[in-house]
């Protein structure tokens, strides 16, 4: 049964060897974006958007860095409001009480605007929250240790697997979280059996698991492996990457399973009842963000990696990633 996951790009400051993508040549196109979102919309004079995770997050580095840009296509003052617990679940529940009159926008990873909520796991379902913007997405890799020389690519550890059900180890960020689906949608899809070893404390956790000899393996997204000569990605779990280092590391389509992507992503939402011109509104201040060459200059400097999805396939994405994850959640409980 083949299984498609989308999902959340940490930040990657300093790090990443890339750029925006959808990048206007124009700087007028970018002008124009703005009027035109001004010109369709009159936005409240402040606008506050819930991170439901910790400042100094992933997340909350992200829209602290295109903060400054963003107001100045919307015309509005930012300000960030940082409700974090439960993987996202406290701060996206409280952002579903605010008012839909465009004065509250939410600004999340997947974990609890899709996953959580198809998992059954929230009090709200994803229907009540209206995808407008993507600006950033990249792919999960399984991962082990440079120096583990009993699985030398990732056709041996899933002939591993297939051979010694339930003792191949693998870490995650917690069991019901998109880097523990970004491996165990395969596993459950193609009927292998391996063991999920959760960490709450993150990927620095994994990380020192792994390089202890705990477990053999962890799912980590792109960002936290760029840079590391310690650990050796060994299989794509998402999308095909063209970052320098990692465009040849296989895609589970490349071992010969297709239809398993499952990639990180971060991007705005507003709440059910909002009116279809904020949605558009936003939307497009978002994309004159992204094309501003003052952002453009700085995302390259600070290797911020932009992959921007506009309303309508943003919607369509979180929309199937709902209706195909939903029935491995259900599985895996």
């Amino acid at each position: 049964m083949k299984k498609i996951f989308a999902s959340i790009l940490a930040l990657a400051m300093l790090l990443m060897l890339a750029a925006c993508g959808d990048k206007a040549s124009d700087p007028q196109q970018s002008q124009s974006s703005s009027a035109s979102s001004s010109a369709a919309v009159e936005f409240p004079s402040v606008i506050t958007v819930t991170v439901p995770f910790n400042a100094g997050s992933n997340t909350d580095n992200q829209i602290r860095f295109i903060q400054s840009y963003l107001e100045k296509q919307l015309g509005a003052t930012i300000v960030v409001n940082n409700a974090g617990g439960a993987s996202g679940v406290i701060g996206t529940t409280e952002f579903l009480t605010q008012k839909a009159d465009g004065s509250n926008i939410l600004f999340s990873l997947p974990t609890p605007t899709v996953y959580k909520p198809a998992g059954g796991e929230t009090t709200y379902t994803a229907d009540q929250l209206v995808p407008v913007a993507q600006i950033t997405s990249s792919p999960f890799y399984l991962a082990v240790s440079a120096e583990n020389t009993d699985f030398p690519d990732g056709a041996a550890v899933i002939d591993y697997i297939k051979n010694n059900p339930g003792s191949f180890t693998y870490a995650n960020a917690g069991n019901g979280g998109i880097a523990h689906l970004a491996f165990a949608s395969f596993l459950h899809g193609e009927g292998l059996d391996a063991l999920s070893v959760p960490f709450t404390g993150g990927t620095g956790d994994e990380y020192t698991a792994v390089m202890g000899g705990h477990v053999m393996s962890y799912v980590v997204s792109e960002t936290d492996l760029v840079g590391r000569s310690d650990i050796r990605p060994l299989i794509n779990l998402g999308t095909k990457s063209e970052t320098e280092g990692f465009a040849d590391i296989p895609t589970l389509a490349e071992l010969g399973y297709d239809g398993y992507v499952t990639d990180t992503f971060a991007g705005f939402y507003y709440m059910e009842g909002i009116s279809d011109e904020f949605v558009k509104a936003f939307d497009e201040a978002v994309k004159a963000t992204l094309e501003d060459p003052d952002f453009i200059a700085a995302a390259e400097k600070a290797s911020f990696i932009c992959s921007y999805m506009d309303s309508a396939a943003f919607g369509d994405k979180v929309s199937n990633t709902v209706e195909l994850a939903a029935p491995v959640l259900q599985a895996l409980k």
